[in-house]
């Protein structure tokens, strides 16, 4: 009996799964976090960036929050996208040159310690994003988030309106209506099979992502390497994955009545080789969300500021200077 004729092509996505593991002879390596601290000091220092490291209290998940933090003047808050973490916004904080900039680590990602997202994510989103402000003494703040943290940003902006100024959302934000997962990421959503699939091997993260790899600094891309070493990435980023998605779609996701709730300042930014979706989506939500200023790069991916960090913060500078009304 032959095979089923879908399988074939079920294969190819296993073997092009979005995230791998690295191994040395089977073994985790056991200095990882050394190993992620010095990768992450060679990205920043290749940008210039003198930065402090800062432990907020995060109570009402039991942890403490890593936040890099860069620069005096107004704040400016970056939430990373899924499997990323706060250096990787390297490249457009350079740009930053008057503000205090405050690069988070989301639980279970960089060095902030894993909490299980089967717990609400949600809530678990609008508690950190609370906590984290209270612990950098803010009481409002304007946001640079991509993806998983542009999520987390539209969900804390709708409970918690007071605390987000602006938000600037670069790349498609997770789960937004209208946005598709390519497929094996959705496959790391299946509990059991997703252990299997996130140890074979895969291609770069920037080029999974839609960006240029060429375009990207090799500290950047060593960064994303050492970062998937780290202990709690597989337990965070396949529970986010199981919690978020199915083999067929979006499991939890906001919706376009969502976006018309949102009243916060909101810019995108959004390249049309986004793997989540193309500049046609972008219109969509543009359209649906009531304060929004689009940016369309043709030439980008999900990942916009990795292949022009200039036009960014050009961008952002402008918006945070006269927010959409």
């Amino acid at each position: 009996m032959g095979k089923p004729t879908g399988w074939p092509s079920l294969l190819q996505a296993v073997r092009m799964t979005v995230i791998s593991r690295s191994w040395d002879g089977g073994e985790l390596n056991m200095g990882a976090r050394e190993e992620f601290e010095a990768a992450e000091q060679k990205l920043l220092a290749e940008f210039g960036l003198d930065y402090k490291v800062k432990w907020v209290e995060v109570p009402s998940l039991g942890i403490k929050a890593r936040i890099l933090e860069v620069g005096e003047g107004e704040p400016l808050v970056f939430v990373h996208g899924g499997a990323a973490f706060a250096a990787s916004w390297a490249q457009l904080m350079a740009r930053f040159k008057h503000r205090r900039l405050l690069a988070v680590d989301r639980p279970g990602f960089g060095l902030t310690p894993y909490v299980d997202h089967h717990r609400g994510l949600r809530q678990m989103a609008k508690a950190f994003l609370d906590d984290v402000l209270d612990g950098l003494g803010l009481d409002r703040a304007d946001f640079v988030v991509n993806s998983m943290g542009g999520l987390w940003a539209f969900w804390f902006s709708l409970d918690k309106p007071d605390r987000v100024a602006s938000m600037a959302q670069l790349g498609s934000p997770a789960l937004v209506e209208g946005t598709m997962p390519p497929f094996p990421m959705r496959l790391l959503s299946v509990p059991g099979l997703n252990r299997v699939v996130y140890r074979l091997p895969s291609p770069p993260v920037l080029e999974l992502m839609g960006e240029d790899p060429a375009k990207a600094p090799r500290a950047l891309t060593q960064a994303f390497e050492a970062a998937r070493k780290m202990p709690d990435f597989e337990p965070a980023w396949l529970s986010l994955l199981e919690v978020c998605l199915r083999v067929g779609g979006i499991r939890l996701g906001f919706s376009t009545e969502d976006l018309t709730r949102v009243q916060t300042p909101t810019l995108l930014i959004w390249g049309n080789r986004d793997p989540f979706g193309g500049l046609q989506v972008a219109r969509m939500v543009a359209a649906a969300l009531p304060h929004c200023r689009l940016v369309e790069l043709p030439e980008e991916g999900h990942l916009p500021w990795v292949g022009d960090p200039d036009r960014c913060a050009t961008e952002i500078e402008a918006f945070l200077s006269a927010p959409v009304s």
